[in-house]
């Protein structure tokens, strides 16, 4: 396992680096994530809306160029031994120990295993089953904390990226999956959210100003926009909650699998890349 790991670093697909003083191996950006349909399936079959669940994604490494590609067709289960599973993980060390050996020690095909858990989403009512996988779409204080874990083999340390995946079977089967620390991503997702939303907003008005530059579409919007205040101020008590649910569900349509995903992605069905730039 040492002598891959090494390997790996002559191939430029690990590199040396540094974090709290202390030195590791991590990924070289910039690296694609390739996740098959075969684990996006798997994963959302296996979803449990009530509890955590988690285990091993198997990736096997390669380099094209300047990128490095991981390409994810496996994934090991392990059993949650945390005694609140409806909030944390906590996996089964000896199972941990089995699937990190059996997915480095991979001799038909290397392989490096990049460990994931699932955030919770139930509620008895559809609409705040909506707010969970919202909030929950992204990195706990304690998930952070542990991804600093790296996993040793013999005077080798190595960081890989964490990942959370989430589903929401109530918005047309969504499923959230991004990836976290490994010293390449951050160690949580809101702030790249708000950039993404700033962006796909700022696109929008774009959109609008110059479709508004156009004949007398100027005043089709201008209209628009009366007919809409009015309709606030008339019925702001069913207006202002609509209005406010929608802008709280802005960001599940950020950064589908459509475009580039940059290290999360939400998908309804297929296999999916996330950049991690």
């Amino acid at each position: 396992m040492k002598d891959f790991l090494l390997n790996l670093k002559q191939e430029g697909i690990l590199i040396e680096g540094k974090k709290n003083g202390k030195e590791y191996l991590h990924l070289t950006t910039p690296c694609k994530i390739h996740i098959t349909d075969t684990v996006t399936n798997q994963l959302r079959e296996s979803y449990e809306s009530k509890k955590e669940k988690g285990g091993i994604l198997v990736s096997a490494p390669t380099r094209v160029g300047n990128e490095t590609h991981l390409t994810i067709d496996k994934v090991i289960f392990l059993t949650n031994k945390s005694e609140t599973p409806e909030d944390s993980y906590l996996p089964d060390s000896k199972e941990l120990q089995e699937a990190l050996n059996e997915t480095l020690a991979n001799q038909t095909e290397k392989t490096l295993p990049l460990r994931f858990h699932t955030h919770p989403t139930h509620s008895d009512n559809p609409i705040n089953e909506v707010f969970n996988y919202v909030y929950q779409s992204n990195t706990s204080a304690q998930d952070q904390m542990v991804s600093d874990n790296p996993i040793t083999i013999g005077d080798i340390k190595i960081i890989m990226p964490r990942s959370i995946v989430l589903c929401n079977s109530n918005m047309a089967d969504r499923m959230f999956i991004g990836f976290y620390n490994g010293l390449i991503a951050p160690l949580e997702f809101d702030t790249h959210k708000k950039e993404q939303i700033k962006e796909s907003m700022d696109s929008i008005m774009n959109g609008v100003s110059e479709w508004a530059k156009e004949g007398n579409n100027k005043w089709w919007l201008a209209g628009g926009g009366l007919m809409l205040a009015i309709l606030i101020i008339r019925y702001n008590k069913l207006a202002i909650p609509l209005v406010l649910l929608l802008v709280a569900m802005i960001p599940m349509f950020v950064n589908d699998q459509h475009g580039n995903p940059k290290y999360f992605a939400q998908i309804r069905t297929g296999k999916v890349t996330i950049d991690i730039p």
